[in-house]
């Protein structure tokens, strides 16, 4: 119930919480659920958007766990989903490659409204929670935020003791901290929806590789599934002329795939995203916290964002202050980060060194059960220690070392150095990063 159901004609009101939320994406509600389990007052900021628009629709195991331990079920709240098993990569010209979540375990796929209405339906179960629905922030500062209704009028005023940001890429929270939230534009995404019967593997997010940028096919619900293409930021044309798009793309997708897509054009245009990259690197200060992409963003592919914001969630609602906070988040949360940057540039990348690497990438994730392992593990953000992605890096940089001297004799110097160039690039980029971290 919303705490302005008492009154809601009055202008100017006061009200009190324990915690104040602002926003209610999938990031603010996990929050809600997790301080709520410790029987703090939450009070949630709700000003409304879009409720189909692209977003966040593969949760890794990692994710999905967290929901289950905070009671939120889909299948008995009957919201349409689909399980994933890991992910089948199809890289250009060979056969696919199956990378299976450890032990088991199964991600969730689920188009974003119907997320968001599950944890809003289990949210209002819970006495201590309250929403105030279509109120937009204006003002935040320590312990208070202040919120208006354009469509009433109204406005709110919330006494608190903590103000968490869970605004999303323009948090405003972010914006009164003083940090710079100006995300680096990287590409584009635009998601269809078509068949689930036509994907080759159902079961499995299916990435498909050698085009103007991956696509990214899973299913949402039983008979749905998502096709996620990236577009680069200099063909944006594409997005104006979507039937450009499918058939930039035909080369590399299963037919039936790009019919569907085509298909799909006759009754509607596709949605439409922008992906920027902005580093992790604040999380707040005094009783000020932040929260999923309000502490930064990356790149969709490894759909790493969800869980990590609500690793975010349950951290913040388990500490003491943002500083103990920020210090058990900043490197497990860098590390899924840096996996996203890493593979979305490899898989794009066309210099020598790149091809070098991916093409060794691909030949450990065939050969080796530790590599894929390994790979998995960090892509679920199960594994977050910098020590395991700086092991799993340097594998794959000296696998692709030995590749290029194995087959010195047969190509010509000049594109064994450029490879050797690149190869030396990707392992400079790599340090400097983890310095930084």
């Amino acid at each position: 119930m919303s705490l302005l159901t008492q009154d809601a004609r009055s202008v100017g009101r006061q009200l009190t919480a324990d915690v104040a939320i602002v926003g209610a994406g999938p990031v603010g509600c996990v929050a809600a659920l997790a301080w709520a389990r410790r029987g703090v007052r939450v009070c949630v900021i709700d000003a409304g958007c879009a409720p189909t628009r692209l977003a966040g629709e593969w949760l890794h195991p990692t994710g999905a766990s967290v929901l289950s331990h905070l009671g939120v079920d889909l299948t008995k709240q009957g919201v349409p989903h689909a399980c994933g098993r890991g992910f089948a990569i199809f890289p250009a010209g060979s056969t696919p490659i199956v990378l299976s979540y450890v032990g088991g375990e199964l991600g969730v796929g689920c188009q974003h409204h119907w997320l968001v209405q599950a944890l809003h339906a289990t949210m209002a179960q819970i006495p201590n929670i309250h929403v105030i629905h279509g109120y937009r922030v204006v003002d935040v500062g320590p312990g208070k935020v202040v919120a208006v209704c354009a469509r009433r009028a109204h406005s709110v005023t919330l006494r608190s003791d903590w103000v968490v940001g869970a605004d999303g890429r323009q948090s405003v929270v972010r914006q009164k901290l003083g940090y710079a939230g100006n995300g680096r534009p990287v590409s584009y995404m635009a998601g269809f929806l078509i068949p689930a019967a036509v994907l080759p593997y159902p079961e499995h997010g299916n990435v498909f590789l050698g085009g103007p940028g991956p696509v990214l096919a899973f299913r949402v619900n039983a008979t749905q599934a998502r096709v996620c293409f990236d577009v680069p930021a200099d063909r944006v044309m594409w997005i104006r002329h979507p039937h450009e798009l499918v058939r930039a793309y035909r080369s590399i997708l299963p037919g039936p795939i790009a019919d569907a897509c085509q298909k799909a054009l006759e009754t509607d245009a596709p949605a439409v995203a922008a992906n920027q990259l902005l580093r992790r690197r604040y999380y707040g200060r005094g009783k000020m916290a932040l929260i999923g992409d309000a502490v930064g963003h990356c790149h969709p592919l490894c759909a790493v964002g969800m869980s990590v914001g609500f690793l975010d969630a349950v951290t913040l609602a388990e500490s003491a202050t943002v500083e103990e906070f920020a210090a058990k988040r900043y490197f497990a949360g860098r590390v899924p980060e840096l996996l996203s940057m890493g593979l979305y540039d490899l898989f794009v990348s066309s210099d020598p060194g790149s091809v070098e690497l991916r093409q060794a990438v691909y030949q450990l994730w065939r050969t080796s059960a530790a590599a894929r392992h390994d790979t998995m593990r960090l892509l679920a953000v199960r594994e977050t220690r910098r020590l395991a992605l700086g092991i799993t890096f340097a594998r794959l940089l000296s696998a692709a070392s030995r590749q290029i001297v194995r087959e010195l004799l047969t190509r010509s110097w000049s594109r064994s150095l450029a490879a050797v160039c690149g190869l030396g690039r990707w392992g400079g980029w790599f340090a400097r990063e983890m310095i930084v971290a």
